[in-house]
């Protein structure tokens, strides 16, 4: 089957008082042998960190991570030295390479909400990386903007895997295409928010579909919808 759809009253979950996360796969305390990953990519959290609270020193090694902020504001630091506050509607990359330490906190001011996002990496090891970028003032109004790539493609953040997450804005009766990916490829598609129609398919807040062939698709919102596609290869590295 090409197509399955995955909704997000399925994910898992996990409340600390300071951190409520929903996890589209395994992670954590949630363990579902089903849901261990889509091909190269290993992780979608759904994040809200309380004001003021987050993730003390911990160490991540040969994985690339991708934190989209939707609200609030996140402060970065790491054992390299990077010290940075990413605000929503930013991005913040990290390669873990061969190891690094960092820390995570909400602002004091207000609650943050981000999607976590890791992907394996084409190649294990190396020097940690670090970057951060304004996707506030691209428009995504019924078109894909890139966030992430392999190649670093329309001022995209360049990552170490031949991946890509674009995100795009529909207005409610607009359709915009999924294009079709290489032989390999597979591609996710997430709704952040509103509500939208895929080959049959009524796909709502949090839901996700994976396409795993090389088809193109078309996307109809039906109510004013936030959506991130995602291209990864179908094997880890």
């Amino acid at each position: 089957m090409s197509l399955i759809l995955h909704r997000s009253a399925k994910r898992g979950s996990a409340e600390h008082g300071w951190l409520h996360s929903r996890f589209s796969f395994s992670f954590a305390e949630y363990h579902n042998p089903a849901r261990m990953g889509f091909g190269a990519l290993r992780v979608i959290n759904d994040d809200l960190i309380e004001a003021g609270s987050g993730f003390g020193m911990h160490p991540h090694k040969n994985m690339e991570i991708v934190s989209i902020v939707t609200k609030g504001s996140l402060v970065h630091k790491d054992s390299e030295g990077n010290h940075g506050t990413i605000h929503a509607g930013e991005i913040q990359y990290m390669s873990a390479g061969s190891g690094v330490f960092h820390s995570e906190h909400a602002a004091d001011e207000s609650d943050t909400s981000i999607f976590q996002i890791w992907i394996h990496p084409a190649q294990n090891g190396g020097t940690p990386r670090y970057e951060q970028r304004s996707f506030i003032h691209h428009d995504k109004t019924d078109k894909w903007v890139t966030l992430i790539s392999g190649d670093g493609r329309d001022d995209s953040i360049t990552i170490k895997q031949d991946a890509a997450v674009y995100s795009a804005e529909v207005t409610i009766g607009k359709t915009i295409s999924i294009p079709p990916v290489r032989t390999g490829h597979g591609r996710l598609i997430f709704i952040v928010e509103g509500k939208v129609d895929i080959a049959d398919h009524t796909l709502e807040a949090r839901d996700e579909l994976q396409i795993t062939d090389e088809e193109e698709y078309t996307l109809l919102a039906l109510t004013e919808s936030t959506v991130l596609l995602f291209d990864v290869p179908m094997h880890q590295n």
